[in-house]
C-alpha cells in the first residue's frame, strides 16, 4: 500500500485528492499550515468516507506546520519510516495563491512558495523520495493567446504569484536534469 504526502492537503484541491486516494486504498500524510483551510476538513473527509462504508481513520496522519520548516518535514518522513511505511511520493499543493495579495506582499509569496518548495525537495532527497506531482498554475501563461495552453506555450507571468510558480517549475526541471532517471 502506497503512502503519499500531500502538502496543502486541507485545501480545496487537496481535500478532493485525499478523498480519491483514500477511496483507492492509499495511506496519506497531510501537511498543512491551515492558513487557507481548517482542521475540520479532516473530520469531513472521514465522515464522507464513513458514509461510503470506508473506515480510513488509520490511513491518515495529519501534521500542522509550515512547508519551510525542515524539522517538521524531516519528522514526517522519519515517522513514516518508524511505522514501517516510507513516503512513496509527494503531491505538492501547498503555497500562497492570491494574485492580489501577492502584489501587496511579494516577499511572503517568494518565501512561502519558493523557499518552501526548496525545503521540501531537500528533505525528499535526504529520504530518497523521488516521486513528485507539483501543482503549478495555468496563470503562469498570463494573457497568452495560445489557447489551449500546452507544454510548449511560452510562460508570461504577470505578478509575484505567477513568478513564484514559474520559478518552482524551473527549479524542479533543474533538479530533474541532475538525475533524470528518477
Amino acid at each position: 500500500m502506497y503512502k503519499i504526502l500531500i502538502t496543502g492537503g486541507s485545501g480545496f484541491i487537496g481535500t478532493h485528492i485525499s478523498l480519491l486516494l483514500l477511496e483507492r486504498g492509499y495511506k496519506l500524510v497531510i501537511l498543512d499550515s491551515l492558513i487557507n483551510s481548517s482542521d475540520n476538513v479532516l473530520k469531513k473527509i472521514l465522515r464522507i468516507l464513513k458514509e461510503k462504508n470506508l473506515n480510513c481513520e488509520s490511513k491518515i496522519d495529519f501534521y500542522k506546520g509550515d512547508l519551510r520548516d525542515k524539522f517538521i518535514l524531516g519528522k514526517i518522513f522519519l515517522d513514516a519510516l518508524r511505522t514501517g511505511s516510507k513516503i512513496d511520493g509527494v503531491i505538492h499543493l501547498a503555497g500562497l495563491k492570491s494574485v492580489k495579495e501577492s502584489n501587496l506582499n511579494p516577499l511572503d509569496y517568494w518565501k512561502v512558495n519558493v523557499t518552501g518548495s526548496i525545503s521540501l525537495i531537500e528533505i525528499m532527497q535526504k529520504y530518497e523520495c523521488r516521486k513528485l506531482i507539483f501543482s503549478s498554475s495555468a496563470s503562469i501563461y498570463g494573457d497568452s493567446e495560445d489557447i489551449p495552453f500546452d507544454e510548449n506555450t511560452r510562460p508570461k507571468p504577470l505578478n509575484p504569484y505567477t513568478n513564484t510558480k514559474l520559478t518552482v517549475e524551473t527549479f524542479l526541471k533543474d533538479i530533474h536534469k541532475t538525475n533524470p532517471s528518477n
